[in-house]
C-alpha cells in the first residue's frame, strides 16, 4: 500500500521500531496512517473532517478509507467497554483432547465464532490451544454461560477461566489509572 509519489508527505524515521506507526508502515504510508490513527480516536469523524486535518481534499481522503476498508486493513467498529457498563468480562483457555479428530475442533471453533458473547477467538500456541473472550451481565451468569458451552464438547480437554476484573486500557482507550 506504501506509495512513494509526489502526493505523499515524507515519512520521517522513527528509531523506534515500537510505536504502532513504525509496524504499520508496511500496510500505511503517512496519509493512510493518519487516517487510522483519526478514526482509531473517532470513529465517527467524517471524511471531511479527515481531509482538514491531514490537508488532502475530502475526495481523496474518502478513497483512501475506502481503499483500506476494501482490503480488510481497517475495520471501523464499535466497542462496548465492559468495564464502563459494569459487564462481567472474562478470557478462557482452552486445550484440545490431542486424540480428539479435527473436525471436532473445527466444530468447537465454529460454535464460538456464532456466540454474540463471544468477541475474540485465537489460536495460541504454548500450554493451551485456544483463547476466547467473553462477557456476560454477572460472573455468576457468565459461569453458567460456560458451563453451557462446554457441556457434551468432546474436543475439549480442559479449559481455565481467567475473570477480568479491571482494565486499564482497552482499544488503545485508556480507562483508568492505577
Amino acid at each position: 500500500m506504501s506509495n512513494t509519489g509526489s502526493d505523499h508527505p515524507d515519512r520521517t524515521s522513527d528509531p523506534n521500531p515500537n510505536t504502532p506507526q513504525a509496524i504499520l508502515q508496511k500496510y500505511f504510508d503517512e496519509y493512510d496512517y493518519q487516517i487510522f490513527r483519526l478514526l482509531n480516536n473517532n470513529g465517527r469523524i467524517s471524511d471531511t473532517e479527515l481531509a482538514e486535518q491531514i490537508g488532502l481534499s475530502r475526495t481523496a481522503v474518502r478513497r483512501r478509507r475506502e481503499k483500506l476498508q476494501d482490503s480488510d486493513i481497517l475495520e471501523i467498529l464499535a466497542v462496548i467497554v465492559l468495564q464502563e457498563a459494569n459487564l462481567a468480562d472474562a478470557d478462557i483457555l482452552v486445550k484440545f483432547d490431542q486424540q480428539g479428530s479435527s473436525e471436532n475442533r473445527d466444530q468447537f471453533i465454529e460454535k464460538l465464532i456464532d456466540e454474540e458473547l463471544i468477541y475474540r477467538v485465537n489460536s495460541c500456541m504454548g500450554e493451551y490451544d485456544l483463547l476466547f473472550s467473553l462477557w456476560h451481565s454477572t460472573l455468576n451468569d457468565l459461569k453458567e454461560y460456560l458451563w453451557e458451552l462446554f457441556d457434551g464438547e468432546d474436543a475439549v480437554k480442559e479449559y481455565s477461566v481467567v475473570p477480568l476484573v479491571k482494565t486499564w486500557k482497552a482499544w488503545n482507550k485508556e480507562l483508568n489509572r492505577p
